[in-house]
C-alpha cells in the first residue's frame, strides 16, 4: 500500500493557481512530465475544454502552468 500511494503522490507539492486561486497537487518527474492532481473541482478553463466528461487528456491551464513553472523555479517543487 506505502508503494502504490509513493507512486501517486511522492515528489507531488501543494500548489495555487495563480489565475483562479484552485488549490492542486503537483509533481514533475522528468521535465517533460507534470502530474497534476485536484483536490475538488477543476479550474473551471479545463473543466469547459473536457466539455464536462472525466478526462485524463484535457489541456492545460496557461496560468496553473506558470504557477507550476514558479514554484520551480523558487525551488518549491523540485524535477525528480
Amino acid at each position: 500500500m506505502n508503494e502504490r500511494r509513493d507512486y501517486l503522490e511522492g515528489g507531488l507539492v501543494d500548489i495555487g493557481c495563480d489565475g483562479c486561486g484552485i488549490p492542486v497537487r503537483a509533481g514533475k518527474r522528468s521535465a517533460m512530465q507534470t502530474s497534476v492532481q485536484w483536490r475538488g473541482r477543476a479550474c473551471e478553463l479545463i473543466a469547459a475544454e473536457a466539455g464536462g466528461r472525466p478526462t485524463a487528456l484535457v489541456p492545460t491551464c496557461p496560468k496553473l502552468r506558470e504557477s507550476i513553472d514558479r514554484a520551480i523555479r523558487e525551488g518549491r517543487l523540485e524535477v525528480s
